[in-house]
């Protein structure tokens, strides 16, 4: 074996030259490994407020078949040799005066693979401990013992420095608070309270951070120029063919209203039509100027009622505008009823273009602009989102559950299939980007601002 100070100025430069803890270690243990013959060597260390040892890095994996009996061995062993605070060896050697046995790291014996375990304690500040535990295939020389001590002793704290500048920031914080003793462990802030504090800082840094401001408000669809089916005449419900939610085609059948009426003025005007058709042509042919004037008048007039009545019969058979959905008119329970002409029957809306119109509260009213997008989730597709843009913000406020709302309307951009009109669901419109904690801060002022204003009127 080499002479120890050289090895121990190379393991020196090993654990300095590399930037980042993981690297210097795994370079450092191998290195030391081959240095000592080992099989592996294995770096623990125990915090001051902790009971058990942690396992920091090893030169050689451990086997998935067998890693928490292994890992459970390791800091065992670890703690044995912090505990006694002094060099330790497994199995003993014969001249050894050792009081008691070494039997956490007997645990690591495996006859033809491991047949000695050194174990060797070195003190860190505030308290802690670290160990080099070295499993050797062959019983330990007394160079290896002193290599195992002195490397230990030289290189383990700077391997322990480096896991502390490569620690996380709470972790670095929570090793520079921790107290020397008992009375200063009462005396400085509480992991909890630093957690707590850390949190805090953390949601107000990000509540600073500007972001895309979002308005939410209760939103539905409509159709984009639904039409009204009035009742074109005075009459009863005679049949209905549709209902509620089923799609239309144009020029369907919807109603049909009691026609006999109409059917029987037709029949007259027709026959009266026909008559003084008659009538007509044979003025003509008897070349009867002024008996052909008056007749032609006659016609010209039953033919004109006549019109108007197969018109009339006509309006008796209400059919769909255009391709749509029927939104609303559920007849079917009152087919035989009289109806009044223009009364509301039924609305179509088409089904390839919708609009959703956002119930905005007034509180928010000031950051909608036109040309903002949003997006809508659905109740009923909460799978899916459709997206739109506003395209009209109404002037008007309209009261609804108790306050004040106004109708922001959009075109959707990305319209489904599954669309319908009526349904409900959640807009959220872009308004721009800007700290959350700025727009709290608003909401919280104006509240302030009219509870004052109503104290001081």
């Amino acid at each position: 074996m080499p002479p120890l100070v050289p090895v121990l100025f190379e393991l020196q430069a090993l654990a300095l030259r590399e930037p980042r803890f993981d690297a210097a270690a795994a370079t450092v243990l191998m290195h030391l490994a081959s240095r000592l013959g080992a099989m592996r060597v294995t770096l623990a260390a125990r915090r001051s407020d902790s009971r058990s040892a942690r396992i920091i890095a090893t030169s050689e994996g451990i086997d998935n078949d067998r890693r928490l009996q292994a890992q459970r061995r390791l800091m065992n062993a670890a703690d044995e040799a912090m505990d006694r605070n002094a060099p330790i060896e497994a199995p003993q050697p014969p001249l050894a005066i050792q009081a008691l046995p070494a039997v956490a790291l007997a645990h690591l014996l495996r006859p033809g693979e491991v047949n000695a375990v050194l174990g060797v304690a070195f003190e860190l500040d505030h308290g802690q401990r670290g160990a080099l535990i070295v499993e050797l295939r062959e019983s330990a020389q007394r160079e290896q013992r002193m290599l195992a001590r002195d490397a230990a002793l030289f290189v383990g704290p700077i391997l322990m420095l480096k896991a502390r500048l490569d620690a996380p920031l709470s972790e670095r914080v929570m090793q520079t608070l921790r107290p020397y003793d008992e009375q200063r462990r009462r005396a400085v802030m509480s992991k909890p309270l630093i957690v707590t504090a850390g949190v805090a800082a953390a949601l107000l840094l990000v509540s600073m951070w500007p972001m895309t401001h979002h308005v939410v408000a209760q939103a539905r669809i409509e159709g984009q120029g639904q039409r009204v089916v009035p009742a074109p005449m005075d009459g009863f419900l005679q049949s209905v063919s549709v209902r509620p939610g089923e799609t239309v085609k144009k020029g369907q059948l919807l109603a049909v209203l009691d026609d006999r009426e109409a059917g029987l003025q037709a029949e007259r005007s027709g026959a009266e039509r026909q008559q003084l058709e008659r009538q007509y042509l044979d003025a003509l042919s008897r070349e009867d100027a002024a008996a052909t004037e008056i007749a032609r008048a006659k016609f010209e007039q039953a033919k004109a009622q006549d019109e108007l009545a197969q018109s009339r019969l006509s309006l008796s058979r209400l059919l769909a505008p255009f391709d749509g959905v029927l939104i609303s008119g559920d007849l079917i329970s009152q087919v035989g009823t009289p109806v009044r002409r223009g009364q509301e029957l039924m609305v179509v809306a088409p089904s390839k273009t919708w609009r959703v119109v956002a119930e905005v509260d007034e509180h928010d009213i000031a950051h909608i602009e036109t040309g903002q997008q949003a997006r809508v989730l659905l109740a009923a597709l909460a799978g899916t989102s459709a997206e739109f843009k506003v395209a009209r913000v109404s002037p008007v406020a309209q009261p609804l559950d108790g306050k004040n709302v106004f109708e922001v309307e959009g075109i959707v951009q990305n319209a489904t299939s599954d669309l319908r009109p009526g349904l409900r669901g959640v807009a959220r419109i872009e308004a721009g980007e800007q700290a959350p904690l700025f727009v709290w801060w608003e909401r919280a002022s104006n509240a302030v601002r009219r509870v004052l204003w109503a104290l001081m009127s």
